[in-house]
């Protein structure tokens, strides 16, 4: 299994950001966390053995946790 770790953080007017590291070659940005998500599994997957499965961990700084908070309260 592929563990992959990831910062992540927020920028109004971009969305959510993961800087690159020795695993994702690229910095990403999505709207969502999930759209996220899903972008880092996609990169991870270019690189992968034939059937290993990829474990994503966010980590999010205070920004991101901050936007994932007023998400929740709005109901977005």
């Amino acid at each position: 299994m592929v563990r992959v770790k990831v910062h992540v953080t927020f920028q109004t007017g971009v969305g959510f950001i993961c800087l690159s590291n020795h695993v994702v070659a690229r910095s990403l940005t999505a709207l969502s966390l999930e759209g996220l998500r899903r972008r880092i599994i996609v990169a991870t997957a270019l690189r992968r053995r034939e059937g290993e499965e990829i474990a994503v961990h966010l980590e999010l700084d205070a920004a991101a946790r901050a936007e994932l908070g007023r998400r929740g309260a709005v109901g977005v």
